[in-house]
């Protein structure tokens, strides 16, 4: 029952954290996304034309919409309500 109640609180965080995290992103997500991470997920993925892909935890969705601008077609899922309502903007 402690794992439920730690998961309902970091929800619960990250709802309340949704609006102020989403301002520091841009198309790209923040510095250290487009620095480190991009790079090598895509180098990983490879062609990703027509590839169905899940954003798992998708925060704000900007790695979504990354995906889906290079063909993929793309699941974004996150436990946070704000943050999906976001990502749909």
């Amino acid at each position: 029952m402690k794992l439920q109640a730690s998961t309902e609180e970091a929800i619960k965080r990250w709802e309340r954290f949704a609006e102020e995290y989403a301002e520091t992103h841009t198309e790209h997500g923040d510095t250290h996304k487009e620095v480190l991470l991009n790079p090598v997920l895509f180098k990983l993925l490879g062609d990703i034309k027509g590839k169905r892909i899940l954003d798992a935890g998708c925060g704000e969705g900007y790695l979504s919409r990354k995906l889906a601008k290079a063909g993929a077609e793309v699941t974004a899922v996150d436990y946070a309500k704000r943050m999906l309502e976001i990502a749909n903007r």
